[in-house]
Formats: structure tokens, sequence, C-alpha cells
């Protein structure tokens, strides 16, 4: 009898748990991973990137007069040791930050930025292309073609559209691991009004294959928000937007930049689940 009983309480107990753990699993809402969080910081960190390309060049042309716009004038973001070779016979300038130095605000940038040009940098029909010599920001390595097209001026909405893509692109972290990405953009340069400095919007979408080896795309619904105030203070990811994220084996996930805040952070979401997280300075 007393086997009995012993038996009986062991099975009940056994049984209980097995109820507990059931009713566990059906409650838990999954929650995303730090795969995805991941995932947009290396996306964003390539974005962000391509931006300061863009920055840099334009910065060299203006550094030349070469600009051909005096109404617009960024704020230099070059370390002083930074050598512009322009060789205007060629249509070529090269921008060589050596074995790397710092900027005012805080990007360390190394090797060579080198860019051909048919013509000034605001002049419709422009086509400026930029490659990559042993080129690193904050350690990390960027290659590829850059190719951005001058498609024309809005007068009305004061702004330019420039169709930018990047073939062959790879950003490489100082472990060794890499993301790879084709990129097709459609970029609109709204030119400063007032106390406002110059702001991007930014369309389009990439493929590639991120640094856990698996195949991603990236398309932008609502336009991704790069503005000059916010530059200024550090803040290089966008201000506001909307891209999703597919990502080979995990579904869709969208990220959402927010309400034009310089901050750094995004709010994930992949079904009814949702995440806020803060991106590292990259």
């Amino acid at each position: 009898m007393r086997n009995f009983k012993t038996l009986f309480a062991s099975g009940l107990a056994l049984l209980m748990g097995w109820i507990l753990i059931s009713c566990s699993e059906e409650s838990e809402t999954p929650t995303l991973t730090l795969d995805e969080a991941d995932e947009t910081a290396q996306e964003i960190d390539l974005t962000t990137t391509l931006e300061d390309v863009d920055e840099v060049v334009l910065v060299g042309f203006q550094r030349n007069g070469f600009s051909d716009r005096t109404t617009v004038t960024l704020e230099e973001d070059l370390c002083q040791s930074v050598i512009i070779e322009w060789e205007p016979d060629a249509k070529r300038m090269t921008v060589d930050f050596g074995e790397g130095c710092t900027s005012p605000r805080g990007i360390t940038r190394s090797g060579k930025i080198i860019v051909e040009y048919t013509g000034r940098y605001w002049v419709p029909g422009t086509v400026i292309t930029t490659t990559f010599e042993n080129y690193f920001v904050n350690d990390r390595q960027i290659e590829g073609t850059r190719t951005v097209t001058n498609e024309g001026f809005n007068g009305d909405e004061n702004f330019f559209t420039f169709s930018t893509s990047l073939d062959g692109g790879k950003i490489t972290w100082p472990d060794g691991t890499s993301r790879t990405t084709d990129a097709r953009h459609q970029k609109r340069t709204y030119l400063p009004n007032g106390d406002r400095g110059l702001i991007h919007a930014v369309l389009g979408g990439s493929r590639g294959e991120n640094r856990n080896g698996n195949q991603y795309s990236t398309q932008i619904s609502e336009p991704l928000i790069f503005a000059q105030r916010c530059i200024r203070t550090g803040i290089r990811i966008p201000s506001s937007g909307i891209m999703s994220i597919g990502l080979e084996g995990r579904g869709e996930i969208e990220v959402d930049f927010g309400d034009e805040s310089c901050d750094r952070e995004v709010t994930i979401t992949r079904g009814d689940e949702e995440r806020t997280i803060t991106l590292p300075r990259s």
C-alpha cells in the first residue's frame, strides 16, 4: 500500500510538472533574438558608411571649388593630415587618409577614396564613380564600386535627385567577418532652408550575404532621413524612416527609425513582436 501511494504521488508530481510546463509553453510569447538586433546594426553600419563616403566626396569637391553651388556648404569633418589630390585633366580626385587619422566628430579613416567624375557635383547628368584602396572607417574595411548620378533639380521643392548604386560592396569588421551587398537607391538631397541644413531622403533596396553567411534583402518603405543637424552631433544613422530586412530562414523584420529625433534608438518588429534597441556607434 505504501509503495502504491509512493508511486501515485510520484506520478502526480510528474503530471503536474508536465501541465505546468505545457501551460508555460502555451502562454510564453516568442521574443526577438539578438540575431535581429545584430542584423539591423550590420545593415545600418553599412548604410551610414556609404552616406559618409558620399559626404567625403562632396567635401572634396567643395574644397577644390568644384561643387559649383555656393549656397551649399558642408561643415568639413576631415582630419588635418588628409591629402586631396586633384587631377582635373583626368577628371579624378583622390582623398588620401594615409595610415589613419581621426576627424573632429571622432571618425577614424585610413586608406584612399578614389573618385572619377564626368562633371561638377551639382550639375544634372554628372556621374561620380568611387572606388577604394585599402580604405577603413573605424576599423571596418570598405570595398566595392559606388556610383552616384545626378538626375536633376526640382525647383518647386528645392531638391536634387541622385540615383546611387553599390556593386561588389563589402564591409569587413575587425574580427574578419563581413557583409556583402549590391544596392540600388534613389536619394533626394533637399537644399538648406533657413537654419535647416542639408537633408537626404533615401529609398531603394539591397541584397547580399550577412556575417553569418545567410542571404538577406532590404527594402525601404518610408524614406530614410539623414539630417545634417544630426550628423553634426555625431548621430550618423537615419533620424526617421522605415526599412524591412528579409532574412534567410527567419522571415522579415521591420526597422522603424522614429520621429526625426537625433538618437540611436530604433524599433524592430516581426509579426506581433516589437523591441526597441539602441544601436552602437558605428
